[in-house]
Order: structure tokens, then C-alpha cells, then sequence
């Protein structure tokens, strides 16, 4: 009897020795987490290409939503905060289907120009194709009000944002623009009937989080109780 109870008093000993290390790796790994991933928000609006000179819009049909010039569409960055204070220029792509939540992934490519939104002749654009810190749609959406004598339209954005050292961070965020001296059941009709309304500006913003360190703990909780429950049974066996 006293032999067993020696065992598993040393058995509970080690176990407890094990939780302060783990707990304290775990801690770590949801800080290096939360610093590695993108976080805070961002404002943007069309950029412009030099050459061949073109300003970058939206075409909306009933189903799709897309950019021009391509097969870049530069965004200027503004009023950035967080890991977004980085980046001063995006490249944006299409929404191929509102109905099955298609786009071109990633949605946006973040890095930097000499003049924030504006490709210059002869510009290297490769931090803004480079698939580095990118947003990500998984769902987007749209909605028509009317705005006075104009019909505002604003796209909602669900996804995630990937940093350049592969941390997601969850994120979502809003693309506006509006139809001049039009009425919401006249844009409604054009839809409708398979047309499109194109050549609009456009501006919006964005925001990222990370995961709580709570749900990193909690997961990590886990492998810290199959840790300690293995090492039990290693020292029973003994």
C-alpha cells in the first residue's frame, strides 16, 4: 500500500512540475502569436496607374463586383494603425460571385509604393503582387439603399488576413460607392435585366484581430492534460 501511494504521490508531484513550464510555453506562444499576425485598421480608397493613365474603379453587375485597371488595381492606404502602419499601398481584386462567395484570393495584397495608391512608369509593383500580408474574403455581400438624390451601395467583407510570416488574423470590413441621380428601384431594373453600372469610385475600410489568448490557452490546455495523463501512466508502470 505504501509503495503505491509513494507512486502516485511522486506521479502527482511530476505532474504538477510539468503545468507552471507548459502554461509558461503557452503563454509565449500567444504573445509571439498576437506580434506576429496583422492587426489593427486601415482606411482606402482608388489608386491610379501612370502608364497607361487610368484611375481605378468598380464595375457592378447582379453577381459580380470588379476592379479596373488589371491586372493590378492599386488602393491608397490611409489612416492605418497597427501592423497596417506598414503599408501605404494594396492591390485589390474581383468578387466573381456574391451568390457562391467566390473571389480572387487573396483579395488584397498590402506592401508599398513611392506614392501611396499611385504606380508610377516603370514602378516595381512586387510587394503588392507578392502574396505577402493579404486579406482573404470568405463571404461578401451587398446592400442598395437610397442616399437623397443618389443610391448608395455598400459591400460587406468577411475573411481573414495572412501575415507576411503566415499568422491569420480574423478580419472584416466594408467597400462603398454610389450611383449619382439614380433611383434604388432604377439600379434594382439594370441589375436585374443583366446589365451593369460601371465606371464608380470607390473607398472603404478594414479591420483585423487576433484569436483571444484565452482560446490559445484553452486550446493549448489540451495537449498540456495529455502531457500530464501520459506521464502518469509512465510512472504507475515504473
Amino acid at each position: 500500500m505504501f509503495s503505491f501511494k509513494s507512486r502516485l504521490i511522486n506521479a502527482t508531484l511530476a505532474a504538477t512540475a510539468v503545468i507552471p513550464l507548459a502554461t509558461a510555453g503557452t503563454f509565449t506562444f500567444a504573445a509571439s502569436a498576437q506580434a506576429a499576425a496583422l492587426t489593427g485598421e486601415f482606411q482606402f480608397q482608388g489608386g491610379f496607374t501612370a502608364n497607361p493613365s487610368a484611375t481605378s474603379l468598380i464595375t457592378l453587375s447582379k453577381d459580380k463586383l470588379n476592379f479596373t485597371p488589371q491586372p493590378i488595381t492599386p488602393i491608397g492606404i490611409t489612416a492605418n494603425t497597427g501592423s497596417f502602419g506598414a503599408f501605404n499601398t494594396g492591390n485589390i481584386g474581383n468578387i466573381i460571385s456574391f451568390a457562391s462567395d467566390i473571389a480572387d484570393n487573396p483579395f488584397m495584397d498590402f506592401g508599398n509604393l513611392n506614392i501611396p495608391g499611385v504606380i508610377l512608369p516603370g514602378e516595381n509593383t512586387t510587394s503588392i503582387t507578392d502574396g505577402f500580408n493579404t486579406f482573404s474574403l470568405e463571404s461578401a455581400d451587398y446592400s442598395i439603399a437610397q442616399s437623397g438624390a443618389n443610391v448608395a451601395i455598400d459591400v460587406q467583407l468577411w475573411g481573414f488576413f495572412t501575415s507576411a510570416t503566415g499568422e491569420k488574423s480574423k478580419g472584416a470590413g466594408n467597400l462603398t460607392f454610389q450611383v449619382n441621380n439614380q433611383t434604388v428601384t432604377q439600379v434594382n431594373s439594370t441589375l436585374a435585366s443583366g446589365g451593369s453600372i460601371s465606371n464608380l469610385s470607390f473607398s472603404g475600410g478594414a479591420f483585423a484581430t487576433v484569436p483571444e489568448p484565452t482560446t490559445l490557452l484553452g486550446l493549448s490546455a489540451i495537449g498540456i492534460i495529455m502531457g500530464v495523463s501520459r506521464r502518469r501512466k509512465t510512472q504507475v508502470s515504473s
